[in-house]
């Protein structure tokens, strides 16, 4: 596997990406302000639903309201198949975010038998578990170029002012306080995280008028963006949420000195190369969890077959199966040097 090279780095144009390609999206509000509507209106999207919803919306949808396998298998296939979507898929939405991190929780309760994550004991613990398992594939679905857009809901906390003592209501993305969520690595993670305030009903015409999209933080209300962007989009629709996002990557771009345009593309892993990742994972748990790895290389391949059998089909399975080695390893504090591989 070919090693990290600072200096081939410096031989490499810089530049951002260009438009809304790869960019990180949080979407969050009141019911009713037209976040799944505008982000169904980004080119080419699939809506993955994880509540009752998305009846309004005309795009291609799948129902993963059930388990957090039906999200990993989607996430397989859109990964895995990049070159083939890549001119009938460019958005992902996922509706709602704090629905999907209940699925990931959800199914690591039930692999131990538990209701809740706080029930499981001894040298597991469950919320490093459910995050470790919701980032994995979070990073695999945002890392393809993908433009990924999480639709969230407000909840409105009470803050304190430093230095008034002055308290306050703060409006946020829903679960966000609690730090054992993976819905803090997710506001942490996106490049643009918007509020979508609403505007109520026009007096004359007794229709709704479109919300506007705060992107800055304000004193009242969490917003972000790791780009220079404008602080209101209004109204907010999806035609203008793009060509803000746009403008403030060419505008951050400048400030940098540097173009927008595509990036070298990433070196694709070979079946070779996760072999020579796997290998002294292997190695090293088998000595105190020689079942478990077994576990984990046939839940993905098959029974009795071993990482070495993977074909060139299989590397997402290969990836899974070194992410899980990667987690089991840091659990139970198993030091491996991937560079030792005899």
């Amino acid at each position: 596997m070919a090693k990290f090279s600072y200096e081939e780095l410096l031989k490499q144009e810089v530049k951002f990406d260009d438009g809304i390609k790869g960019k990180k999206i949080m979407l969050y509000g009141t019911n009713d302000t037209g976040k799944t509507y505008q982000a169904c209106h980004f080119p080419k999207p699939l809506l993955i639903m994880t509540e009752a919803g998305g009846s309004a919306v005309s795009c291609p949808k799948v129902d993963c309201t059930d388990k957090w396998s039906e999200f990993k298998d989607v996430v397989d296939d859109i990964c895995k198949n990049v070159d083939k979507y890549r001119d009938i898929l460019q958005t992902v939405v996922i509706d709602t975010a704090e629905n999907l991190v209940k699925l990931s929780e959800r199914a690591i309760c039930n692999e131990f038998d538990v209701r809740d994550l706080s029930e499981i004991t001894g040298k597991q613990n469950g919320y490093n578990l459910a995050r470790t398992d919701f980032q994995t594939q979070i990073n695999r679905l945002t890392a393809k170029g993908y433009t990924v857009i999480f639709i969230c809901h407000e909840e409105v906390v009470e803050k304190e002012d430093e230095v008034t003592g002055e308290k306050f209501n703060f409006t946020q993305p829903k679960g966000t306080s609690n730090e054992k969520s993976s819905m803090r690595m997710l506001r942490d993670l996106v490049d643009f995280c918007i509020y979508t305030r609403p505007n109520g009903i026009d007096a004359d015409t007794f229709e709704t008028i479109q919300s506007t999209g705060i992107c800055k933080r304000t004193k009242n209300v969490f917003a972000r963006s790791r780009f220079a962007i404008q602080t209101i989009v209004n109204p907010f629709n999806a035609e203008n949420a793009i060509k803000a996002i746009e403008d403030a990557v060419k505008k951050s771009a400048e400030m940098e000195g540097t173009t927008v345009g595509a990036s070298a593309p990433k070196k694709q892993m070979t079946k070779e190369d996760y072999f020579d990742l796997i290998k002294p994972y292997v190695k090293k748990l088998m000595k105190v969890c020689g079942e478990e790895v077994t576990a984990i290389v046939e839940s993905a391949l098959g029974e009795g077959r071993k990482v070495t059998s993977a074909t060139d089909d299989e590397l997402v399975k290969l990836d899974n199966i070194y992410n899980n080695l990667v987690t089991k390893a840091t659990l139970l504090g198993v030091e491996v040097n991937e560079d030792n591989v005899d």
